[in-house]
């Protein structure tokens, strides 16, 4: 589908945010949702509002011309209309690239390559795919969005560097084979730390009321 649920949004985002990458490839942008998030909390929210001033690159690939719309021209440096792989190939190095929702419609031996590839191509590596894809037809007349594969987090275990989070119905991970998880996004899929904030801040609450007693 050129749109995917909401729910993996907040977890995508936060990662994103606390990279700060200044260069971005978008893998399979369809509607182009996460490109206009991305200029959201990369630029305008470091106060770059008008797009004369917006320092992030960001190139999107795609692979149906029938999925362009306003919001391609509005978010993105560039986007490309080409195989996910070819486009890939010919372009430079970024701290980011991003694929939510595509992986599924990946045939297995093109997904390794792909990954390969992506890792060669970036610092980060970010993937969001479902656990369990539902059946999924030529969805608007195009034969891209066929779901035709299933991955888990070990398919991925051989990456020298990865993190795994999740919703109740996606897999995300971050992958890396140059550089370690920064910590402070280690600190977001550790339950103990999460648990360590909600008591912490639930101490303070109650300090703060028994002063104002």
């Amino acid at each position: 589908m050129p749109t995917s649920k909401y729910r993996a949004l907040t977890p995508i985002f936060s990662i994103i945010h606390k990279i700060q990458p200044k260069s971005v490839i978008d893998i399979g942008i369809g509607h182009g949702k996460n490109g206009v998030l991305v200029r959201e909390y990369l630029d305008i929210m470091s106060l770059r509002y008008a797009k004369k001033d917006w320092i992030i690159k960001l190139i999107g690939i795609e692979g149906f011309e029938g999925y362009r719309n306003p919001l391609w021209d509005y978010a993105y440096n560039e986007v490309i209309v080409s195989d996910a792989f070819d486009a890939l190939f010919e372009l430079a190095s970024v701290d980011l690239i991003i694929a939510v929702d595509i992986w599924e419609h990946f045939e297995p031996k093109y997904a390794n390559k792909m990954l390969e590839l992506c890792l060669n191509k970036t610092t980060f590596l970010l993937i969001c795919t479902p656990k369990k894809p539902l059946p999924q037809s030529a969805v608007f007349n195009n034969n891209y969005e066929h779901h035709i594969s299933k991955w888990t987090p070990a398919d991925f275990a051989h990456v020298s560097f990865r993190l795994v989070f999740c919703t109740e119905l996606d897999w995300i991970l971050l992958l890396s084979q140059k550089k370690p998880i920064p910590p402070t996004i280690c600190r977001m899929g550790n339950p103990i730390y999460h648990i360590y904030k909600a008591v912490k801040e639930a101490f303070s609450i109650c300090y703060h009321a028994t002063r104002m007693h």
